[in-house]
């Protein structure tokens, strides 16, 4: 299985100002990405995406190479991950370089290990029906609890009404994409410019590997995470 592992790191955060290089545990966050990949095989690589000369050194510094800088109109707020990815995969196909799959690692989920991502690689290298293989994990709160914004609580008041019924034992098991991963099979991404399909398979991650590092209160909760370890 040859895997091309990129890593999207764009300076500019506005939520957290230079997240993707703000101290984690001692490393520069996207340095935990790096470092959780898994052992590289004949034929597989870990690459940086990014805009920023200075993230590349770091990631460089790392082991990660860092084949392009990523041009100015795939560096903005608005940009998509969808089209950075495939601008990897066009950059490696240029250069004669050919993968199997392609796994975008994004630096805001830093507890994701090396271990998962090679059972995600097996799951989906095991199942010939299957397109590729997100990170999940169970979603709380129950969306049950969940309406439209509204100056009354109706919806969720039917909800509850119902769930007394049943006990709260009964609930169904809800999953979400974490962000931990995305893993596709090279032809079937080019083709479909996606990592979902209806052939997409749920890799259920823990609270801790679900962890997706958005806001400052995210951030508190990654340093617990690591001064508990």
């Amino acid at each position: 299985m040859r895997v091309l592992w990129l890593i999207t790191a764009r300076s500019g955060s506005k939520g957290i100002p230079n997240k993707n290089v703000k101290i984690l545990g001692g490393k520069p966050l996207l340095v935990h990405r790096i470092l959780n990949t898994p052992p590289l095989k004949s034929g597989s690589d870990i690459w940086l995406s990014s805009d920023s000369s200075e993230y590349a050194k770091i990631a460089q510094s790392y082991g990660c190479k860092v084949p392009f800088l990523r041009p100015e109109n795939l560096s903005d707020d608005s940009s998509s991950s969808i089209d950075v990815v495939l601008h990897a995969m066009d950059f490696a196909e240029s250069q004669g370089i050919s993968f199997d799959y392609i796994g975008l690692l994004e630096p805001t989920s830093p507890f994701v290990s090396s271990v998962d991502l090679e059972l995600a690689l097996n799951d989906i290298e095991n199942d010939i029906n299957a397109d590729s293989i997100v990170a999940v994990r169970e979603n709380r709160p129950n969306t049950c609890f969940v309406q439209d914004e509204d100056k009354y609580l109706s919806s969720i008041a039917k909800n509850i009404k119902e769930l007394n019924k049943l006990g709260r034992q009964n609930f169904k098991r809800q999953i979400t994409p974490s962000g931990g991963f995305y893993i596709a099979r090279w032809d079937k991404f080019k083709e479909v410019r996606s990592f979902y399909t209806p052939n997409t398979l749920a890799y259920l991650v823990d609270d801790q590997s679900g962890l997706e590092i958005d806001e400052p209160l995210d951030w508190l909760i990654a340093e617990a995470i690591i001064s508990n370890r």
